[in-house]
């Protein structure tokens, strides 16, 4: 989002009309960079957000959901000390600067919540009537900034200003030109963003393109007159906004945001642009799905890391035990080791060091070296070699067992990692958390809100061109579900060879076999809910759902199969994934 002065100053001019001379009820702090401040306006409970978080800095009226804590921390405690009951008086932005002052009074007593939207520097500062800090959401010492503090007792500091024009009080071409030096050899949209407050880089290109010129090109290289041009269409576009004329718009391309601003800019071409009529309404919709999707990265990141510090716990494991086994297969020497002993017994005494035997084992029966305990007889000292043998022969069966569980294990926890890296929503990752709960990778919480009556969620579904469902598996535990409940008798199972990848189900009304083309779809379905997603020529196991079984004890979603045929193919691509959705 191009947050920057003009969008902060559609947003105060969107407030002032909502909420002067409205009720200040109560103060909420959820973490360190969330505010909600409740009030009552004309009959009305209205709640202003402002957030100093880095990646999405801002104030406005929302409706979103939020879980206050039990505890308020000791800013949100002084707010509600001094603000409750207060009434909101007005709301100005210095000097177009990204920062606003909301002026309240309480009692013939005033006082100044200050929002600094800055990025990572953002804060949220109550002050005084004489400007003194009472508090601020992040205090500021002399050892973490010796330029400018912020904590209570001292005078308050505005942020450090820019040495720019504030755009609001441009009045003529000629003033636009004595501001931006003569030699400026840079873009010329960069002469309208370096001279001018609160003009972020789109904000400059847009007043650059709407007078016709390239924003890209040099300024020095423009004409007299293509300077004026610049100038008259940034009077002319700020002139739009001192009345208050704004046009919230979020534009989109293949699904994702291109920009959001409190106007349309020209100069981009986006495939998509959604007006909207209320500027709270947009800024709730976008931080609606950017908190989702920050959240959603922020609970891949966590199941990531459980999985990977088991996956490589594995490895490590099975490194060793293969390290072992390899050791252990030398169990066969030490028996013939004995039985040459045995053979040779009549010529070894107690004492001897070695045994200097012909090895009847090899073809050519040359004569090899046996070392031996001079401390024991020649049958004690076969018998040790014995011992040793059958000592090895156990330890390789068991070297053996615990290899195939760490790779039945490995299987699992990649099959789980993909299930991550697909998953599309918070409840396709709350489902994979608690199949980890389950099979014990994360500690059950005492208190856990998800209980056995929590509902599960569908699998994926589609229709395929010939009006066949095809069902997928968004977890391990949904595939069993899908495979073993959900599927019916007669139903076809498919899935990536060797790969990790979902379980997908062809569902069959009838005894009439797939048709070709279906067959092909829910093929490439498989292949892109897999492993091999970004791969082509993906080869793709297909039987009845009769023909796939679960050995007993096996981990969520592993199975083995018969019967069954390949079918190569490539993954689905977005085009017909979308084609063939059922919601």
């Amino acid at each position: 989002m191009a947050f920057d002065g003009i969008m902060l100053s559609a947003l105060k001019d969107n407030l002032k009309e909502k909420i002067i001379g409205a009720r200040i009820e109560k103060a909420y702090q959820i973490d360190k960079k969330y505010l909600i401040i409740r009030l009552r306006n004309n009959n009305q409970n209205l709640e202003l957000l402002i957030s100093t978080d880095p990646q999405g800095a801002r104030i406005n009226l929302t409706e979103l959901d939020f879980d206050f804590p039990s505890y308020p921390p000791d800013f949100c405690m002084m707010l509600r000390k001094y603000l409750k009951n207060s009434y909101v008086q007005d709301i100005v932005q210095p000097e177009f600067e990204r920062m606003v002052r909301i002026d309240i009074e309480k009692r013939g007593k005033k006082f100044s919540l200050i929002a600094e939207l800055m990025g990572k520097y953002s804060n949220v500062i109550l002050l005084d009537d004489n400007e003194m800090v009472l508090d601020a959401m992040k205090r500021i010492t002399e050892k973490q900034n010796s330029e400018r503090q912020l904590y209570p007792g001292i005078k308050y500091q505005k942020p450090p200003a820019q040495d720019k024009l504030n755009p609001l009080k441009l009045e003529n071409r000629e003033e636009f030109r004595q501001i931006i030096e003569e030699d400026f050899s840079q873009a010329a949209f960069r002469a309208v963003m370096y001279n001018f407050r609160g003009i972020g880089p789109y904000s400059a290109r847009e007043i650059v393109f709407r007078a016709g010129i390239d924003p890209a090109e040099n300024y020095n290289n423009l004409t007299d007159s293509e300077k004026n041009k610049i100038a008259e269409s940034m009077i002319k576009l700020f002139s739009q906004f001192k009345k208050g004329k704004y046009k919230p718009v979020i534009a989109t391309e293949a699904g994702e945001v291109d920009y959001i601003s409190a106007f349309i800019l020209q100069h981009r071409n986006p495939e998509k642009i959604e007006e909207f009529d209320d500027l709270d309404r947009m800024m709730d919709y976008y931080f609606k799905e950017f908190l989702k999707d920050r959240e959603l990265n922020r609970k891949i990141r966590e199941l990531n890391k459980v999985v990977n510090t088991y996956l490589n716990k594995n490895l490590k494991k099975q490194k060793k035990l293969r390290k072992q086994l390899k050791e252990s297969k030398d169990a066969e020497k030490y028996k013939k080791m004995g039985e040459l002993i045995t053979a040779n017994i009549y010529q070894i005494e107690r004492g001897d060091k070695k045994a200097v035997v012909n090895n009847y084992y090899s073809e050519n029966q040359e004569e090899i070296e046996i070392k031996l305990d001079p401390s024991k007889s020649a049958s004690d000292n076969a018998q040790k070699y014995f011992k040793k043998y059958n000592k090895l022969k156990k330890s390789v069966k068991h070297l053996k067992r615990e290899i195939a569980k760490l790779r039945h294990e490995e299987k699992y926890l990649k099959q789980v990692s993909m299930n991550i890296e697909q998953a599309e929503t918070l409840d396709d990752l709350e489902e994979i958390k608690e199949e980890l709960k389950e099979e014990n990778y994360i500690k059950k919480q005492q208190h856990n809100r998800k209980n056995k009556g929590s509902k599960k969620l569908p699998p994926r579904k589609f229709i395929s061109s010939d009006g066949y469902q095809i069902l997928v598996g968004r977890n391990n535990k949904q595939n069993d579900r899908l495979t073993k409940k959900i599927a019916n008798d007669g139903d076809i199972w498919l899935h990536t060879k060797v790969i990790a990848g979902s379980h997908v189900i062809i569902k069959r009304d009838t005894e009439k076999d797939i048709p070709d083309n279906t067959l092909s779809e829910a093929a490439a379905i498989a292949a892109y809910f897999s492993k091999a997603r970004e791969s082509t020529n993906v080869p793709i196991d297909y039987t009845p759902v009769e023909n796939v079984n679960k050995p007993k004890g096996a981990k969520p979603g592993l199975v083995y199969y018969e019967k069954y045929q390949t079918i190569y193919i490539d993954p689905a691509d977005r085009k017909l994934l979308k084609k063939l959705a059922a919601d």
